[in-house]
């Protein structure tokens, strides 16, 4: 008799690699078939608990896809309001530039008005002002 398979053989013989020599062996020897078979059984056992895994994960993934879109909202209101936060100073220092810009347009006209009022008469009279002796300029 020849000798038994290796379990090099035996896994070749499992994964569908079948040399001829190899077929009559596991044909004629009830030690080598119990070893292919038992080897055949691991692998359909394996193969069923790994689907069964997967089949049992799809839900979870689903799960977990419907979490994301009940955050979804969530994120958007997180981003909102750090886009408020970042904006408030922003728009307080253009806030400040506008009050300053309006508080130096204010004193101008403010010197406008000043002088305006501290003459003693309105410009197109001053040249009348030389036809009239005294102490008005």
């Amino acid at each position: 008799m020849r000798q038994h398979l290796s379990r090099r053989q035996i896994s070749a013989w499992v994964a569908g690699e079948r040399a001829p020599e190899d077929e009559r062996n596991v044909a004629e020897c009830p030690e080598c078939r119990a070893e292919v078979a038992g080897l055949e059984n691991a692998v359909l056992w394996f193969r069923g608990s790994v689907r069964a895994w997967s089949e049992a994960s799809v839900p979870a993934a689903n799960r977990s896809r419907e979490s994301l879109r009940r955050w979804r909202p969530q994120w958007a209101l997180i981003a909102a309001t750090l886009a408020i936060l970042a904006g408030v100073p922003i728009y307080r220092n253009v806030e400040r530039q506008r009050e300053a810009e309006q508080a130096r347009a204010d004193a101008l006209l403010w010197k406008q008005v000043d002088a305006g009022l501290s003459r003693p008469v309105p410009a197109p009279m001053e040249p009348l002002l030389s036809l009239v002796p005294g102490e008005i300029r």
